[in-house]
């Protein structure tokens, strides 16, 4: 049989992918913007530098150039299913130019991963929980940035980048933002030359003060006048905003990024609800974690310089940025998709950069798992099972182990 060529492999798999996809989305696309991500969209800076502001005001500044009216909840369900597509096409971008740079050798192994992440990418932002969730916007300005520092072409990009992260949602500097600190880590302590590493120190610092310095902004000051306007945003909201178990627009969106309102005893029981999910959820994915340990505790070992152990250890640890989030709030099924997707890019990205460690590693450990385990190929379809993430709850099938527990022992939710 005649060898593929390294491009006609990475084609066929374009193909198988993109097939793939659009299965899984048309599986898990209801066709419904739920009223927490269409009241989001009722957001602007006309109305001060508000938290989570950016979305509407993109949204509300193509309703004054366009000569329909956006304001309907039709106009919000389009919109929503172009900008998904859209970031779907950028993902795709991204596994091919990942895919161009890493050795032929290791392609095989490398799209194995590629595979595993596409399963919770495309569905997450398909099933109607996160369709138009403002999740999107952040990891595609991440990928984007995470593409320069792979190509070494206008890098200083992940300053903007970041920054408008922070405006898209505040909770970007825990959720995804440890992927570009990550790596600019990562570039500092391996760059050969002081000009270079002073250069993405500079990146790194910059786009560390400006996430901050927003974050603490939209987070404790940015409330004050909210009274003033919200029956304005509340009106768009439900003009917005399909009607969804009597729930005419998201009041408690509102009622914390507008009036600056504590939600922590309302969001209580869906912390405990988290609490009950999680240690199932973590039993279902141990093969996963499993291997993560061991591959970074092989790449780690491999390092020949305490530099570059310490390099690649901030990596390994780089994804608890995320802890506030699941120590202080809901939304677990979020907060895992950010956690499965810093693994899943930083990998990417350093065997995309060339990194002969962590390539060499992955395509060692990935070969003794197949090797040793011929039924490990089904751990492709465990990712299935896991699909789609929710928000709240972490998936349906948790929340059918949960809520009977809540409506059995605890009714709080």
């Amino acid at each position: 049989m005649e060898k593929l060529s390294k491009q006609k492999r990475i084609r066929r798999f374009m193909v198988i992918l993109i097939v793939l996809s659009c299965a899984i989305f048309f599986l898990d696309y209801d066709e419904r913007v739920l009223p927490y991500n269409s009241t989001i969209l009722a957001f602007s800076y006309k109305y001060g530098f508000i938290s989570r502001g950016l979305a509407g005001t993109i949204y509300q500044w193509l309703d004054s150039w366009i000569p329909a009216n956006m304001i309907t909840y039709e106009a919000v369900l389009y919109f929503t299913l172009i900008v998904t597509l859209l970031f779907y096409v950028l993902f795709f971008v991204f596994c091919y130019q990942c895919m161009k740079r890493c050795q032929e050798k290791y392609l095989g192994e490398f799209q194995y991963v590629i595979l595993f992440y596409a399963v919770f990418v495309i569905s997450m932002f398909a099933y109607k929980r996160n369709f138009g969730r403002l999740d999107i916007y952040l990891l595609a300005l991440t990928i984007i940035g995470v593409m320069c520092l792979i190509a070494k072409r206008a890098e200083w990009l992940v300053i903007p980048l970041s920054i408008l992260c922070v405006m898209f949602h505040q909770g970007y500097v825990f959720m995804f933002y440890n992927v570009l600190l990550a790596l600019l880590v990562y570039r500092i302590l391996s760059e050969e030359t002081k000009k270079k590493r002073i250069y993405y120190a500079a990146i790194l610092g910059l786009s560390l003060v400006g996430t901050s310095a927003l974050f603490l902004w939209f987070e404790f000051f940015s409330h004050t006048d909210g009274a003033r306007y919200v029956d304005e945003i509340i009106a768009n909201a439900k003009a917005m905003t399909k009607p969804f178990n009597g729930m005419e627009y998201h009041d408690t969106l509102i009622d914390h990024e507008i009036l600056g309102i504590d939600l922590s005893d309302i969001e209580y029981p869906y912390r405990v609800m988290n609490w009950i999910e999680l240690p199932v959820f973590l039993l279902m994915i141990s093969p996963y974690i499993v291997l993560g340990i061991q591959l970074f505790r092989r790449i780690i070992a491999a390092a020949d310089t305490r530099m570059a152990k310490a390099n690649y250890f901030f990596l390994a640890i780089a994804a608890g940025t995320l802890l506030p989030l699941f120590l202080m709030k809901c939304d677990y099924a979020r907060w895992v998709f950010a956690l499965i997707s810093y693994y899943a890019l930083v990998l990417m990205a350093l065997v995309a950069m060339g990194d002969v460690i962590v390539t060499t590693e992955l395509h060692r450990l990935m070969t003794e798992v197949r090797q040793k385990y011929p039924f490990a190929i089904l751990l492709l379809l465990l990712s299935a099972l896991l699909t789609p993430l929710w928000d709240v709850h972490i998936n349906g099938l948790l929340r059918g182990f949960s809520n009977p527990i809540n409506e059995t022992f605890l009714q709080l939710w």
